[in-house]
Formats: structure tokens, C-alpha cells, sequence
């Protein structure tokens, strides 16, 4: 275990805290994600004395078990209730989002939400609602042995044959209760929001940070043409320096 455990609301959290800079800011891992599955480019090279990183595992996920993930049609409502009482109890009151896939839908509705301690949003792999044609692409996800093996090891180092039906149950979830995320309530972000996009991303078209553009008041966006869903880990230098620059302006 890389980081503490704490609890909420009777659940066990597994957190990572990186650095004591000034500028706070709270990383949210997409499906299955973990601080370090998803997150390493970032912890291991943001500037320690500029920023503090928060990273978390969402319940039911990596350190953050027992008990299994209860999926339900509002998880990541319950998500983002759950990390804002995560920084309100590290006594944080004024800090930024990086979220990303599930995460970055977890950011968009905690800066809904809790606009009074949000800073800045960012988010890649976004999405405020999903589409027939979304859900297929993740279903040709559904068998692991798919996976780049390199991510699947990754994700086998920390679930063990866990992995493959943790899996399904994710994208079974998506199937069922995946539709509108925060469609209409996008418009009332009022964070500096910075949306960063893979032209490649085989889960999520353009259209979807297009429409984010559309909605959010304060919104910007950089599109990686040759990136894919991953575009922290691919151009994880450059990824990393135009996340910087947003948040120090």
C-alpha cells in the first residue's frame, strides 16, 4: 500500500497524499483505477513544493476493499459526495480537480456541486452522457484477454483473478445504468474548466468534449491527435506541463 487509510461514513479509504505546495489538487482514477495504476505520471513528477496531490481509490476499488464496489444507476453522485468528504476531512477547503473516464464524471458532478471549494476542473476521457455506440466500444472491452497486455498486468498486479469479473460487472453497469451523467447541469460549472481530449480514443468521440465546450461557461480544450484514452500516460511530459500551466495562471 503506497499511501493511509481513513474512514468515511463507515467505509475504508485508501488515499495518497504527494507534496505540501500550495496549489491542492485531487485526483480522480477511472474504472478499476487506483492512485498508481492510473496516476504515476503525475504523483512521481508534479513539483512537490508547488502542488499537493490527493489521490484516491474509489470505494471497491484497490486498497479501498473490502467491501466489493456496490454499482448502482448513481454511483458517481455518490463518488463525489464521498471525495468531498475526503478533502473536508484532510481539512482541505479550496482545492482543484483532475479526473479522468469514470473519474473525470466524478469531477464534472463535484464541480456541479461543491462549487464553493473547487478551484480549477480538469478532465480527460470526458463525458456528460453516453451514447448506444459508446456502450458498444466499451462491451468490446469485456473479455480482458483484449486489453494491451501491458495495462492488463498492471490491473492483475493489483486485483489477482479478481480482474475479469470486476471487469464485467463495470461494463454490465454501463449497459444498464450509463445514460445521463450531468447533461443538463454541465451549464452550472463556474471552475476555469480545462478539457484535454485523444483524437484516437476508441471509448469517447470528440463529440463529447465538444458538447462540454458547448455547456461549460469557462471551458478550454487541447485535443492530442495521435492520443487515445490515456493521454496522461502517453504524453504523460506534455500532458503534465499544460495541466501545470492551467493551474499556476
Amino acid at each position: 500500500m503506497f499511501g493511509n487509510i481513513i474512514e468515511i461514513d463507515g467505509l475504508n479509504i485508501h488515499y495518497e497524499k504527494i507534496g505540501n505546495g500550495s496549489e491542492v489538487v485531487l485526483l480522480l482514477p477511472g474504472g478499476l483505477g487506483t492512485t498508481r495504476t492510473d496516476f504515476t505520471e503525475q504523483l512521481d513528477n508534479f513539483d512537490p513544493k508547488v502542488f499537493t496531490l490527493i489521490a484516491w481509490d474509489p470505494p471497491g476499488y484497490g486498497f479501498s476493499r473490502p467491501p466489493e464496489r456496490k454499482w448502482c444507476p448513481d454511483i458517481y453522485q455518490k463518488d463525489a459526495d464521498l471525495a468531498a468528504k475526503l478533502m473536508q476531512k484532510l481539512d482541505i477547503t479550496l482545492y482543484s480537480l483532475m479526473g479522468w473516464s469514470d473519474g473525470a464524471k466524478t469531477a464534472l458532478l463535484m464541480a456541479i456541486k461543491y462549487q464553493s471549494v473547487i478551484d480549477k476542473t480538469i478532465v480527460w476521457g470526458a463525458c456528460a452522457y453516453c451514447k448506444p455506440e459508446n456502450k458498444r466500444a466499451l462491451m468490446a472491452t469485456k473479455n480482458i484477454k483484449v486489453w494491451n497486455p501491458t495495462v492488463r498486468q498492471c490491473f492483475e498486479r493489483v486485483y489477482g483473478n479478481e480482474l475479469q469479473p470486476m471487469w464485467e460487472k463495470l461494463v454490465d453497469h454501463y449497459q444498464i445504468n450509463v445514460d445521463d451523467i450531468c447533461r443538463n447541469e454541465a451549464k452550472n460549472i463556474r471552475s476555469p474548466t480545462f478539457i484535454l481530449h485523444g483524437d484516437c480514443d476508441p471509448l469517447v468521440d470528440l463529440e463529447h468534449p465538444m458538447y462540454l465546450m458547448s455547456q461549460i461557461p469557462d471551458a478550454r480544450l487541447h485535443r492530442f491527435k495521435e492520443g487515445s484514452h490515456n493521454i496522461h500516460q502517453e504524453f504523460a511530459k506534455q500532458f503534465n506541463q499544460l495541466v501545470t500551466d492551467f493551474l499556476l495562471e
